[in-house]
Parts: structure tokens; sequence; C-alpha cells
């Protein structure tokens, strides 16, 4: 969640007074785009962490801006763009004088504030005219997306010869330093599996991986090993987040709202793959009725031994980062104005209105951002009742 007040968030929903976007270039090589050339609600910007029909760690996904400009005549593919938007909002009342009325002359209680928020930092895909032909429409993804572009065979085979044994740490190190434009944490993250070592084996990356595995899928493994997620902050940061009891946000007004009638079920057991078709399993199956998280994740599929990495889910010292409720939550879609705040991983309270189901209680694993000064922000959680059924039908037959 982009870290505001709870009073400037009240101020923005009650008392906002005008947006503006600016797209910058930040290699200075072409002047900002600014309101007069940007068509209006033209905006659009979508992330998102896990965007299946099941819910799934380790999302790591490119996040995509489309936004429309008038009368720019400069080349734009390729470019790095920064996508600012300025806010300003009023901070107080404006109270007549207490003079005879009607007067002219006001108390000095009226102020405003501002902020100025980078939202998106990423690279032109496209800039392609439209029918009018004084008009382009801008698509450009973050850097996600050029992780998802490059190719990763010949790297982890170099590392099932010459660095069999490498850490989960030393692993992402590698990752992000190496393919991505900006390795810059902006908050540095520790993942719980970060000092386990792997065990690969060369026979067994030959046999999983292709010439299409690429770094975007390993760096999903590697989150997935952490029970995190990867996403790229407005300023070109990498995140690595995870939603272990993130503070939850109150929504009490919304245009739409869709929402399932259950939650879904606490995780009972994980199963992950490894030795290329082999799983090892941890949990207890106790209880039929509950979620069987199961991975077919393709950096343990090409260890021999994942014990270690497994069993570090829950560390039997009260850290737990997988199991019972963590990740039950209600699935949703709801269209609310105004709180661009709201970010991937943040959690939220909708309150519906009817006394049969209080509130929606969720997760966001997807956010569109669309307009401007009419901003309305799409927040979306996908997910089934129970993860791993054929699994649990199995247990119930036997």
């Amino acid at each position: 969640m982009i870290n505001l007040t709870d009073e400037v968030k009240k101020q923005l929903l009650n008392d906002s007074l005008q947006r503006e976007i600016i797209i910058s270039f930040p290699d200075n090589d072409i002047p900002d785009i600014t309101g007069e050339n940007i068509v209006s609600e033209s905006l659009e910007l979508t992330q998102a962490i896990s965007d299946g029909k099941e819910f799934k760690l380790g999302g790591c996904i490119a996040g995509k801006l489309t936004v429309r400009v008038i009368n720019v005549d400069t080349e734009l593919n390729g470019k790095r763009i920064k996508v600012i938007m300025k806010q300003s909002y009023s901070k107080g009342l404006l109270f007549p004088s207490d003079t005879v009325l009607p007067s002219a002359d006001l108390y000095c209680g009226y102020q405003s504030g501002a902020i100025e928020v980078s939202l998106f930092c990423g690279t032109v895909n496209s800039s392609s005219r439209q029918k009018n032909r004084a008009v382009k429409e801008i698509i450009a993804y973050d850097d996600l997306y050029l992780a998802s572009q490059k190719y990763a065979y010949n790297y982890f085979t170099s590392l099932a010869i010459y660095s069999p044994k490498i850490s989960l740490y030393d692993l992402r190190v590698y990752l992000c330093s190496s393919f991505l434009n900006d390795y810059d944490y902006e908050n540095e993250f520790t993942g719980f599996n970060d000092s386990n070592e792997l065990s690969l084996k060369l026979d067994l990356v030959k046999s999983v991986f292709n010439d299409k595995t690429t770094i975007a899928d390993l760096l999903s493994a590697y989150c997935e090993l952490n029970a995190c997620f990867a996403i790229m902050s407005g300023e070109g940061k990498i995140k690595f987040i995870q939603i272990l009891n993130p503070k939850t946000e109150v929504v009490d007004n919304y245009s739409n709202l869709d929402f399932e009638e259950y939650t879904t079920r606490s995780i009972n057991l994980i199963k992950f793959k490894y030795n290329k078709d082999s799983y090892f399993s941890y949990g207890h199956t106790e209880e039929e009725k509950q979620s069987w998280y199961i991975s077919d994740n393709i950096i343990t599929a090409c260890c021999t031994d994942i014990a270690g990495i497994v069993t570090s889910f829950n560390d039997n010292k009260g850290n737990n980062y997988i199991f019972y409720n963590l990740y039950a939550y209600r699935p949703f879609k709801a269209d609310v104005y105004g709180r661009w705040w709201l970010e991937c991983g943040d959690k939220v309270s909708i309150k519906t209105g009817f006394t049969d189901t209080e509130t929606v209680d969720s997760f966001i694993l997807e956010r569109t951002l669309k307009g401007t000064n009419g901003m309305r922000v799409r927040l979306t959680a996908e997910g089934t009742e129970y993860l791993g059924k054929d699994e649990i039908n199995e247990l119930q037959q036997n």
C-alpha cells in the first residue's frame, strides 16, 4: 500500500481537487508529456501477483500501462518512461466573514495540499497511431516483462555444472542484478528459504528446462519457495512482498461488487516436485475438507533433495508461511473510486450493506487503475474453494 496517513486518504476521497498525469523520460532525451497532450481519462494501469483461476504463490507478472497521447510526433518505441500523478486536495473549509452578509471576505481557514506519486516505470512496447492520426496509443510494460523475454536454459545448465549447490539468495541476486535494469530493493527482503542450498543435477535441468524457459519463470519459482511475489514499484524498483497479516483497508463505497459465497479453505498439505517427477509432501491429512497446495516448481524439479526447503514453510518456531488460514479469503471483483493507493498484496474489508454477508474480506491479487480525474480502481481476487481437488478426492476414496 502506498504510504499515506489516514487523514490524507480521507481528504483525497472527500475533498479531491485535481489530478494531473505527467509522462516523463528518465533518460532526459524527450520533454515531459503533460496533461494538454494526454487524452482525457485514457490512462489504464494493471498489475497482478496472481492472475489465474486458482491461488498460486510466486507471481512474477509484468505490469502493463496503456495511455493515449495527442500531437506527440517523437518516436516513443523502446523509450523508458515514468508516469507521475500529482493530486491536490482541500485541507480546510471556506467560512464567510463575521461582517454583515453578503460579503466577499473569507476567513483564512482554507488550505490546499498536494502529493506527487510515481505510478509506473517501464519501457514503451508500442505507440501506434489511431484513427485520429494525431493520437497515439502507448503500451508499456515494467521490467518484469524484460525478464519474461530472456531465456534461462544456458544459465541454469551452467549452474548445474559449476554451482549445483547455489543458495536461493545467491540465485535471486544473480537473476535480479543481471536481467533487470534497476536492481534496487524498495525494502530489503529476506526470504525464509534464502539460506537453503539447492542440489541441482545436470540431467534433471536438461530434462525439465527447455529453450523457452525464461528468467521470469526462474524468478517466479524462487518467489514461490519463499511464499512471496515479485512486483515492480512505481519507481521501477523490484519489490518482494508477502501477504502475511497485512494492514486492512475498510471500503464502504463502490460502484460494483461481485463475490463468491465461500472463502477459500485453509491449506492443509503442500507437495513440491523434485527429481523431475517425484513429489515431497509436507503437512497433515487428518482433515479432509482442506486445500492441498501442489507445485510444479521448476527449481525443485531439478533438485535431488528438497526436504529442507519444503519443511521451512513451517519451521516449528512459530513461523508459518502457508498453512492454516493465512490465505483464506473471499474471491471478489469490485470497482471503487479514487483509492489509487491500494496495491496488489493489500487486504480489504468491503462493506456490502447486507446482513447475510456483511463484509467481503479478501486480498488484492490484481489491480487496475482507469482514468485520471474520474479514476476508478478495479480490485480482483480470483480463487477456488479448494486447492488440489484431485488429491482430496483420492484421499476420500482411500
